[in-house]
């Protein structure tokens, strides 16, 4: 999937994110999706503002809605919660009360997603994202695994650049210019007790309103500062320390080619799941190696970040090779005949290989056809069994194990 330079993250900025969960039942402690949307902003290298915990009532949600948008420091805002079919559900509606422009690539974009997880369900969101008070905000399902979704494919990708296009047209203005300007026609006053005396203090609106206090910012995580945006001769040059995926790349002595997407092996091809995790894809690029052998290099969510998922593919024998670069220096993927893998040749006796991985020997025949940590997968005709040196696992069809393999190497 190729995406247009426009498309990428622009910018590097940190964006400072107040996540609000939305929800009538939960507590701080019982609460799933609020601190995991705060640990994703962390990782991407964006700051916690603060997090909100608000009743499921148009009133209590608008509120803290409308204080957090008279706020300057708060640049973006994550809400979890209220987005289902039932009478209760309002999030997506008093969110779209406060939008200046509704952005509506992002729901169909979500649901889209959430189809092949979900199905049919996936049209009982209402998920919602927009600008409001020239701020994004975003209106996700309660459930953690929707909110890792559009976090880590959607939100997060694009988080850096959506401010910065923002801002272009419409600057953040202070609080005291937002206090101004909230009386202006077209624009209901602000209350009072709108506008917080510091970001830090706690909210005194109707309902289970409380702004936590301001979370010290969370160590940002390895975000490479090279954006696919810029020409290759203006790029910074990489970090001397490379870690992740990056660090795998130097060690192979590869280079990431921006102006090839590469292709698709027709094996690969022919497989449905293994295009659903490839398609999945938001970054695409080519790895050449000194020795000439050239990779489709699939990023999940980039080929930005030094901690993003990647994959190299390339069309061999007996089975196109798929590495998962991001696992090194564990060399994790399937395995090709001689020695022109970068994992383990297929044509090695699996006994030995998997003594070395797992701690006892494969017990049985077979071609060695894939390894990961302590796994070894291994070809028995039609079928593929996974040994991890206690147990055998039945034997996969050929497709069910590519299209899993796949998928477990794209996220983890």
């Amino acid at each position: 999937m190729h995406r247009h330079p426009h498309e990428s993250q622009a910018g590097t900025r940190s964006v400072r994110v107040h996540v609000v969960t939305v929800s009538t039942t939960r507590t701080d402690a019982t609460d799933a999706s609020g601190p995991l949307l705060r640990e994703l902003v962390g990782q991407y290298g964006h700051v916690v503002a603060g997090h909100t915990l608000v009743a499921d009532d148009p009133a209590a949600i608008g509120a803290a809605l409308d204080t957090l948008l008279s706020d300057g420091t708060v640049e973006a805002v994550v809400l979890t919660g209220g987005t289902g079919v039932s009478a209760r559900d309002c999030t997506p509606r008093v969110v779209r009360e406060r939008l200046d422009r509704e952005l509506p690539g992002f729901g169909e974009l979500f649901r889209m997603l959430s189809f092949p997880e979900i199905g049919a369900a996936a049209m009982l969101s209402t998920a919602v994202g927009g600008i409001a008070r020239g701020r994004p905000v975003f209106a996700l399902p309660g459930s953690p695994n929707a909110c890792r979704l559009a976090m880590e494919r959607l939100i997060l990708p694009e988080l850096a650049h959506l401010v910065r296009e923002v801002s272009k047209e419409s600057p953040l203005p202070s609080p005291a210019a937002k206090a101004a300007s909230a009386t202006s026609p077209g624009r209901p006053a602000a209350k009072p007790d709108a506008v917080p005396s510091a970001p830090s203090a706690p909210s005194a609106r109707a309902g289970r309103i409380g702004i936590s206090a301001e979370e010290p910012p969370p160590p940002p995580g390895p975000v490479d500062m090279v954006t696919q945006i810029l020409p290759e001769a203006e790029r910074p040059p990489e970090p001397e320390i490379a870690t992740g995926w990056r660090a795998g790349l130097r060690a192979l002595g590869g280079e990431l080619r921006r102006g090839s997407l590469g292709e698709i092996p027709e094996p690969l091809e022919r497989i449905a799941a293994a295009m659903d995790v490839l398609n999945a894809a938001t970054d695409r690029a080519t790895v050449a190696l000194p020795d000439g052998r050239t990779y489709t290099a699939f990023g999940y969510p980039d080929l930005v970040r030094n901690n993003s998922k990647v994959l190299l593919v390339r069309d061999a024998e007996p089975f196109p090779e798929v590495v998962a670069l991001h696992r090194w220096p564990v060399r994790v993927g399937t395995c090709v005949e001689g020695d022109s893998g970068i994992t383990p040749s297929s044509d090695l006796d699996p006994g030995p290989i998997s003594e070395e991985r797992t701690g006892a020997p494969f017990p049985g025949d077979g071609s060695l056809f894939a390894v990961e940590g302590a796994s070894v997968y291994v070809r028995q005709g039609r079928k593929v069994a996974q040994f991890d040196g206690r147990n055998v696992a039945d034997g996969w069809p050929l497709a069910s194990a590519v299209g899993t393999l796949l998928l477990h190497w794209s996220q983890r």
